[in-house]
């Protein structure tokens, strides 16, 4: 799947502005994107791994660490595989590495509870993937959409939130229905991006905003002390004092900002730049909907800009 919209998209990628005469620029582009082009076969392994003559290895040297590879929970592993997977490490290869428990990520997730317990909450008779909304979010298994159940879909939009839950011959039916797509390439990149907050916080081993949160309040109730005095000393001739009467949501702002607003801004401004890349993507080459390829073609332009700007020969 991943193959065939990197191809599609490549295509389009193809004209790299360079001053190479045609040829060679299409030479060069098709090299890069050879380089950079996925590969066709994933090696899985499930730990512990028992080796051939019987012993089991549970940690491999050199396969994650804090500056090699650093995995996260995803479905049937949460916070306990996790920290197992650090415990360990912390305690063989990493023994004398102070980020040695920086090799997971593992507390990106808010704990709520199931929805049953929220207001007006039902449980849902029939396919929950063709019900009658406006959005529906992807955000669990593999291949959720297929062509057999994408023509019965009723949302108006659709939302990847997981890795490849839908089929690439959906994407064609979405387009024949004129239905929003955001793909998983996009969307689901917001989880990995609140993981690497949280990849930095724990090699920082500061929480966010620790070392800023009493200064940004004390400054904020300072900016306030100022405007009333200015006011006061303008219309001094009316007497009294001119109280700064602020919102409820102006106070929780400026009593100080949690780490979770931190994190939500953060990603905010993370993913709000290439969501607007996407979208110019989709009008220059008059793709409509289909932001799926969008998306990876803004992808392959930034990687054959990065190899080309290092000055890779391509023979």
């Amino acid at each position: 799947m991943v193959e065939g919209f990197f191809s599609r998209g490549a295509s389009i990628v193809e004209d790299l502005k360079t001053r190479e005469s045609e040829e060679e620029k299409r030479n060069r582009v098709r090299g890069i994107l050879r380089i950079i082009k996925p590969c066709n076969q994933v090696l899985s392994l499930s730990f512990p791994v028992r080796r051939d003559y019987g012993s089991w290895e549970e940690v491999h040297h050199g396969l994650i660490g804090p500056g090699i590879d650093v995995p996260a929970p995803d479905m049937i592993t949460g916070e306990w595989e996790m920290s197992w997977i650090a415990d360990t490490c912390a305690s063989t290869i990493g023994h004398y590495d102070i980020n040695a428990h920086t090799c997971v990520t593992e507390n990106f997730k808010l704990q709520h509870g199931t929805i049953l317990g929220s207001p007006k909450a039902r449980i849902y008779e029939g396919s929950i993937l063709e019900a009658d909304c406006d959005i529906l979010i992807l955000a669990a298994g593999e291949k959720q959409l297929t062509k057999s159940n994408a023509p019965r879909v009723k949302a108006k939009v659709i939302a990847e939130g997981a890795n490849g839950p839908t089929t690439p011959e959906t994407d064609k039916i979405f387009l024949e229905r004129n239905i929003i797509f955001i793909p998983d390439l996009y969307l689901n990149a917001g989880g990995v991006t609140v993981l690497h907050f949280e990849w930095l916080k724990n090699l920082n081993h500061v929480s966010n905003g620790r070392l800023t949160f009493r200064y940004e309040r004390d400054s904020n109730y300072n900016l306030l002390m100022s405007v009333q005095e200015s006011l006061e000393r303008k219309f001094r001739k009316h007497g009294g004092t001119i109280p700064i009467v602020h919102t409820v949501e102006f106070q929780d702002r400026i009593s100080g900002t949690s780490e979770e607003d931190i994190v939500y801004s953060g990603l905010a401004y993370t993913m709000e730049p290439p969501a607007r890349q996407i979208m110019c993507t989709a009008m220059k080459h008059n793709l409509r909907l289909d932001l799926m390829v969008d998306a990876y073609i803004n992808t392959v332009e930034k990687a054959c800009r990065v190899y080309n700007d290092t000055g890779v020969t391509i023979t």
